[in-house]
């Protein structure tokens, strides 16, 4: 079977995210918010194949195959940004990939990623309360589930809570 691996985003891969993720099918009912600009993806895949200081996304692979993307993104809730900014990582798969792994294996590429080229102590995820593959992920890579964020996301016309888990640079096993 191919590897999984994580490599910068080309403005192709902006089309297959527009046509996997623009519907409830493609993005799933925990990722569906609706539909969303991709000019601006565009953009910034032109400006700085979308690898930034303060944020930034990879395209999942399998193989050569573009199977999803993996973001991360500055979060600075617990304080000042130059005393408390973390990263939040998110991730996306093409329907026809989840549910064999290769999200898991993405996420825990980009953490390692992360904590080996940013001197970030935190990463930290959040996931919609009903998605159970998402919470196993995270608990598989040892993320520690800290608690509920109440009515966070409004998604599909109503507000939805929302799990936050984290992982500290120091709990990673490498």
């Amino acid at each position: 079977m191919a590897e999984v691996s994580l490599r910068k985003l080309c403005p192709a891969d902006i089309d297959l995210l527009e046509v996997n993720f623009q519907s409830v099918q493609g993005a799933g009912e925990a990722q569906w918010f609706g539909f969303w600009d991709t000019s601006k993806l565009r953009n910034r895949v032109a400006q700085d194949q979308m690898i930034g200081s303060a944020d930034g996304a990879l395209a999942v692979c399998l193989g050569e195959q573009v199977i999803g993307k993996a973001d991360w993104f500055t979060v600075t809730s617990w304080g000042r940004a130059n005393t408390s900014a973390c990263w939040e990582i998110a991730i996306g798969i093409f329907a026809e990939f989840r549910g064999q792994g290769l999200g898991t294996r993405a996420q825990e590429l980009l953490v390692d990623y992360l904590f080996s080229h940013y001197p970030r102590h935190r990463i930290q995820a959040t996931t919609a309360a009903e998605n159970l593959a998402e919470q196993r992920c995270l608990e598989k890579l040892g993320f520690t589930r800290e608690g509920v964020i109440r009515q966070a996301q409004w998604r599909a016309g109503a507000w939805h809570d929302q799990l936050i888990y984290s992982l500290l640079r120091d709990e990673l096993a490498r």
